[in-house]
């Protein structure tokens, strides 16, 4: 294992306050492979990478710039566990690296908050601390039992596409099949793999989001007979869960798909117990996932 590095983790407004097993999660998959978090103390919302920036773009990036020189200040690189986090910090920082004109200008709304943005620290997904810091053979090495019985669903979610350049688009999204295969679960595709959950598409249209966007997915989900559904966005986390009660209630749709995020699925492979990352509070049961799991 490469030696010990920090990183300022970001959590985002969703994680802490509605899906804390996430949290949970994180915290012991990350502890044991000797990856340190450090608090931003004071850290925002990071902003919405969709409405916030469509809005009004001025203040997205710059309260993102805000919690990147936070992070600055800690000498330390950002760790974000959400995707849109992720998308919002990670452009920002780049745009304003790039766009001395834009730097200036963020800086002069930041001074006056004893804030500068450096550009001196780079944003990571955790899917990219898992992959590079971590390392696949070390994840699989730490799988003490192996999760061969159970097929899983992969959804990265539409942020997790984000990149620098057009060619490392797919990059983190082939970094999660990775990782996902070294905890031994099984990968089952459905082809649908890239098509949005429709959260965002709430704003415009619930029955558009639930009906035709999340049902046509977990439609194909159920046909491939996986177990579960592996995801690593909090927004999509809420989609999937709070979604699927509500086809439930409104459109009389029944499907009882369990989600998992990909921290959960690691902590279940190195068999930590999976109460003490609040498996359980799952909005719909994971018994099956469990079952499969034993």
């Amino acid at each position: 294992m490469q030696p010990e590095k920090t990183y300022a983790v970001f959590w985002g407004c969703q994680i802490p306050a509605r899906i804390i097993n996430i949290e949970a999660a994180a915290r012991r998959v990350i502890a044991n492979f000797k990856i340190n978090l450090q608090e931003i103390d004071g850290a925002s919302c990071c902003p919405d990478p969709v409405v916030c920036a469509l809005l009004d773009r001025e203040v997205w990036v710059g309260l993102a710039a805000r919690n990147i020189a936070l992070a600055e200040n800690l000498g330390l690189d950002m760790m974000t566990v959400c995707n849109g986090c992720y998308e919002t910090l990670f452009e920002a920082n780049h745009l304003l690296k790039e766009d001395e004109e834009l730097r200036k200008q963020v800086n002069e709304v930041l001074t006056p908050l004893s804030k500068k943005f450096m550009g001196k620290i780079e944003v990571k997904h955790v899917v990219e601390v898992l992959h590079d810091d971590i390392g696949i053979k070390t994840i699989k090495d730490a799988a003490s039992k192996p999760l061969s019985n159970l097929n899983v669903a992969l959804h990265p979610g539409c942020h997790l596409f984000r990149s620098k350049t057009p060619y490392d688009a797919t990059r983190k999204p082939e970094m999660l099949e990775a990782i996902v295969r070294a905890t031994g679960a099984n990968i089952v595709p459905y082809n649908l793999e890239k098509m949005c959950c429709g959260y965002p598409n709430r704003l415009a249209s619930e029955e558009v989001s639930l009906k035709e966007m999340l049902a046509t997915k977990l439609e194909k989900v159920m046909k491939v007979n996986a177990d579960c559904i592996v995801l690593t966005c909090p927004a999509c986390d809420l989609q999937f869960e709070y979604g699927q009660i509500e086809l439930k209630r409104k459109y009389n749709l029944d499907y009882k798909v369990p989600v998992i995020h990909v921290l959960e699925l690691i902590a279940l492979s190195m068999g930590i117990n999976h109460k003490e990352f609040g498996l359980e509070n799952h909005r719909i049961p994971v018994s099956k996932v469990l079952e499969k799991v034993r």
